[in-house]
């Protein structure tokens, strides 16, 4: 059984490598630098096939999120399941990440 993401020997046709030119975002650089670290092997907080177990877990949703929303997806569910930070701290850093937000677009 095929996953979402899995794409290997279905019919698609050339790549237009100028399709696909992308410039990272200060915060998919932030995602990309996180992932490094988790998967660092001084680490080990986490394996890069957990990574994929938990992106596979969205499902018919693994198309509606961009790529670096895809892994900070499955990268906050596999450390909560890890038990590195629990629901309750996730919910309280982003409450203070919306309000410093929030102040920043007001001119705070």
């Amino acid at each position: 059984m095929r996953g979402p993401h899995d794409y290997g020997g279905l019919p698609a046709g050339p790549v237009d490598p100028d399709k696909h030119e992308h410039d990272p975002t200060h915060w998919e650089k932030t995602v990309d630098a996180l992932m490094m670290l988790i998967f660092d092997q001084k680490r080990r907080l986490a394996r890069v096939d957990e990574s994929r177990r938990m992106q596979e877990a969205l499902g018919e949703d693994y198309h509606k999120f961009p790529y670096y929303e895809r892994w900070l997806q499955a990268v906050t569910w596999l450390m909560l399941e890890k038990g590195v930070f629990t629901a309750e701290e996730l919910e309280a850093k982003q409450g203070e990440v919306r309000t410093r937000l929030e102040a920043e677009r007001n001119g705070a």
